[in-house]
């Protein structure tokens, strides 16, 4: 069993400075970098770094950059027999403005990303075995992403993180939306898919009570679960049931960029143990937690001896994965 992710690469180009620009200003940086990027290659690596068999697919350029994203994937135990080299075309790029604080904008071109084959990623995913996981995002054309999905065999598990969220208001967007057993998303992206946080949302049929943001997108998915990501807040998960808070150790952010993938990244490789959302969760706050205290993406992430837990190598049936070891100021089980 695998945890899969499709979708992009890009070359990471970093600004540091006090603070952000706003529209028309011109800001000095106080420091310049290029790292590794893309969300699904952001989630892959932290993924492999937790111990969990990873798999990534995407589109890569034809160019050096392509050749430096093999060698760094692989270097994670990461395996890329599937990805596509797109002639003529360069490998993406995303420009990432951080400030002193930690907080950032992003924007990105997909460049080769954008031009993965939907045949390539859906014959990958047709190969998963069940108990595995499929992680898709909107990074990519969806309708790359819902070739994916399609094609995944039953008893494999979609993780969908609709970043960013615009494409998933199509059609194509929705019927992705319903091949999702577990949906990962931001306050921001929630608000994009539902609604204004204070819009009125009719109660469930038989209840007086109505329903949270959340809760409200569970009937548009295959897995009515929703996990929310709170930032210092922690994560919501939302299912039948009802809601609950994960909280997240308090630290001091550095750089934030990429820590949502590092969380998507954490709860792909907890769920394919068989671990429950729940427990998922809490390690997927721990990693991302650690992930904002450090700068770049996938440099960024831990590894599970960072972390003080046995790497997730085991299949369906492993207990409480993240919690073999107590972690001064990780959320109780």
């Amino acid at each position: 069993m695998t945890v899969l992710a499709v979708g992009a690469y890009t070359v990471d180009l970093y600004m540091f400075g006090d603070h952000l620009p706003a529209p028309g200003e011109s800001v000095g940086a106080s420091g310049y970098a290029t790292a590794h990027g893309g969300k699904a290659a952001n989630v892959a690596v932290a993924s492999a770094r937790l111990g969990a068999p990873t798999r990534f697919v995407g589109g890569l350029g034809d160019d050096a950059d392509r050749v430096a994203a093999l060698a760094a994937l692989r270097a994670d135990g990461i395996e890329t027999g599937g990805c596509a080299a797109i002639d003529g075309v360069a490998t993406g790029r995303s420009f990432v403005y951080v400030d002193k604080r930690g907080g950032q904008i992003v924007m990105t071109w997909p460049g080769a990303a954008d031009l993965l084959p939907p045949s390539r990623a859906a014959a990958a995913a047709a190969g998963l075995r069940p108990g595995s996981v499929l992680v898709l995002q909107g990074e990519i054309p969806v309708a790359t992403s819902a070739a994916a999905a399609a094609a995944a065999p039953p008893g494999v598990r979609v993780l969908l993180n609709p970043s960013p969220a615009g494409p998933f208001l199509s059609e194509i967007g929705e019927e992705l939306l319903r091949r999702a057993d577990v949906l990962v998303l931001n306050d921001g992206e929630l608000a994009a898919l539902t609604g204004p946080a204070d819009e009125t949302r009719p109660a469930a049929a038989g209840s007086d009570d109505a329903v949270s943001p959340a809760e409200s997108l569970l009937p548009r998915t295959r897995g009515r679960t929703v996990v929310v990501t709170l930032g210092e807040r922690g994560a919501e998960i939302a299912g039948d049931h009802g809601t609950m808070l994960i909280g997240v150790p308090r630290v001091n952010a550095v750089d934030t960029t990429g820590a949502g993938d590092a969380f998507t990244g954490a709860l792909a490789a907890a769920l394919r143990t068989g671990a429950s959302v729940a427990q998922g969760v809490r390690l997927a706050c721990r990693v991302a937690a650690v992930s904002v205290t450090r700068r770049f993406c996938a440099p960024s992430y831990p590894s599970a001896s960072e972390l003080g837990i046995a790497p997730l190598q085991g299949s369906s049936g492993q207990e409480n994965p993240g919690e073999t070891t107590p972690h001064p100021g990780s959320p109780g089980t």
